[in-house]
This record gives C-alpha cells, structure tokens and sequence, in this order.
C-alpha cells in the first residue's frame, strides 16, 4: 500500500486494501462549499435525516453569499461556517494538513493536496448521507507516482509546473489516484505547491496529493520527468 491507500485503510478500520476494493470510511473532515451545497440540504432533508454526526468535524464554507437556510443549518446543528477558503482555515486554525482525509463537493478542494492532505470529492446526496453517518462509501483507485527531477537551482514556479504536466497528460489521468514527488518540488513554497495542485483538479485526477519523498509504498504505475 502507498501513503493514500494506508490512511485510506486507517480511517475503514481495514488491515488492508488494493485497486478496485469498495469501502466504507469515515473522513477526518468534511468540507460542504461551492455551488451545490443547497443540493446537499436538500438532500439530507429529503432521505429524512435531523441530525448531523460529529459536527466539529464538518464546515459549511459560503465565500460571498449569505444564505439563510445555510445559516440557520448549520447554527441549529453546531456546524462551523466560515467564509473564506479551507485550506486558510486549518492553517489559521494550526491544523495540520498533512495526511487528513478531506471529503467534499467541490472539485477545488483537491488544490489542498498541495500540503499532503488527501481530498476526496463526492456527490450532494452521498455528502447528505456522510452528514448523517459519518461515512461514505469510494472505490479505491489505481495510484500512478509522478516523480519530477531537475536542477536544483532553477527557478521553478507551481504554475509552469502545473501548465507543463497538463499539457504532457491531458486527460490520460482521470480516475486515478496521482501523487506528485522528486527533487523539484522539494523547492517549492506554500503557494507553489497550491498552484501546482490545480494539476490534480485540471487533470480530472480522483485523488491528488504532493509527496516530495514519493508514494512511500506500492503504486501501479511510476512515471519519471527530467527538467
């Protein structure tokens, strides 16, 4: 198993697991945002749920709207509701992203994989049953390791990283598992490595996170870029 499948295992209570197997797991976190989140409640409402397990855990994020029914939802559950992006509220918060299960809507919440965490987006309605029950159920997805190599001392930037992999994947990546290592990324900052994540959301990746040590376990397939 490769760092995404073992903290995978972890939180499915699994000693275990390969490509292809089905489980059933509880995130870390839940992350509610973005233009579907009315599909969410409207789900939850409509299966004939009341109450939303391990609140703390769970955020609704409403950047530039003030909705009264995400309001008054998330107040008579004890949901947190922030408005600005997740990934500034664990650092504000001093949570460290590095290895936590993310489970969200919104395809941007793969960016987060830029700091190891792992993001994982569902549907409104299988958001509305986690809400419920705290778990979800996922496939787990072939891995492929992208290992990026070059001079040390060049100048590189997550954007024209993030540019050079689209244009060399397209979208032979979709569906799978990818995590991005080597040398190169071992230079990169905080906003180098957000930027660069983009990649997992532009690629249609189903999970995406950044491993400068590698995958650190077995993977299906190993690619190896020189700069």
């Amino acid at each position: 198993m490769n760092i995404i499948e073992k903290r995978l295992a972890e939180l499915a209570n699994l000693p275990s697991v390969t490509p292809g197997d089905q489980i059933k797991l509880t995130p870390d976190w839940k992350l509610i945002s973005g233009q579907n989140s009315h599909s969410v409640l409207k789900a939850f409402w409509s299966q004939g749920y009341k109450k939303v397990t391990n609140p703390a855990k769970t955020f609704f994020s409403v950047s530039g709207t003030e909705d009264e029914n995400i309001i008054r939802f998330c107040k008579e559950r004890g949901i947190q509701l922030i408005d600005y992006e997740p990934e500034d509220y664990f650092r504000k918060e001093g949570i460290k992203q590095n290895g936590i299960v993310l489970v969200g809507i919104d395809q941007h919440i793969k960016c987060m994989g830029g700091n190891g965490a792992i993001p994982i987006v569902i549907s409104p309605a299988s958001m509305a049953d986690c809400l419920a029950t705290s778990s979800f159920s996922m496939i787990i997805p072939e891995t492929i390791y992208i290992e990026i190599n070059g001079p040390v001392n060049e100048p590189y930037t997550g954007e024209t990283l993030c540019s050079y992999l689209l244009d060399s994947f397209n979208d032979s990546l979709i569906g799978n598992a990818v995590i991005l290592g080597g040398v190169v990324l071992e230079q990169l900052n905080n906003q180098d490595r957000k930027n660069l994540s983009y990649f997992f959301q532009l690629s249609g990746a189903a999970i995406g996170l950044i491993s400068a040590e590698g995958p650190l376990g077995q993977v299906e397939s190993v690619i190896k870029i020189k700069l």
